[in-house]
């Protein structure tokens, strides 16, 4: 902004009215002083075309490249609470705080899964391949008529094995699915 206002003198623009003589010394000496700085430096701004800083174009660029580019848009369709899909988009994005996470941030862990005393507590096995979790996926798939997901294959990550499962939905359920998911996760 210091640097717009001092170019062309545009700065000039922005003095009231001068009214009295000491006003018109104090605005000449300003000027004398002003028009011998020499701005070395430029401040631009890499993440918005014309170079200037935005809280926007802030907020943006926080993100990109920060997550893996998953196709996760079912996540925001599905009929589900905003904190559910929050927590999902963040669950498939493996930045829960599981015992795998929990070594980056120097806290004390135990790295097997508490269900049971296995594996290691990642967000898949804890939501897809633990075997309590499978249980309740069994019962699940029982209870809401899914018997088309038995011959989805369990190999693979959460996000893939989502896909895999919703690929066997019809167009017009798929909603309702995600949401199931998502509570579910």
């Amino acid at each position: 902004m210091v640097q717009k206002a001092l170019q062309d003198n545009r700065w000039i623009s922005h003095i009231t009215p001068l009214l009295t003589p000491q006003k018109i010394n104090e605005y000449v000496s300003l000027w004398e002083v002003v028009g011998q700085i020499q701005l070395e430096d430029s401040i631009y701004w890499r993440w918005t075309s014309d170079g200037e800083y935005t809280a926007k174009s802030a907020y943006n660029i926080q993100f990109q490249g920060a997550f893996s580019k998953l196709k996760l848009m079912p996540i925001w369709k599905a009929e589900a609470e905003p904190k559910c899909k929050f927590f999902t988009w963040t669950l498939l994005h493996k930045k829960i705080l599981t015992a795998n996470n929990l070594p980056k941030r120097h806290w004390p862990h135990d790295p097997i899964c508490k269900l049971c005393g296995c594996e290691p507590e990642t967000p898949t096995h804890l939501c897809k391949d633990c075997f309590f979790s499978k249980q309740v996926w069994s019962i699940l798939k029982q209870w809401l008529g899914l018997s088309v997901l038995d011959s989805v294959a369990q190999n693979g990550s959460l996000h893939k094995h989502w896909r895999r499962c919703r690929s066997k939905i019809e167009v017009s359920e798929r909603k309702v699915f995600d949401g199931i998911m998502i509570y579910f996760c």
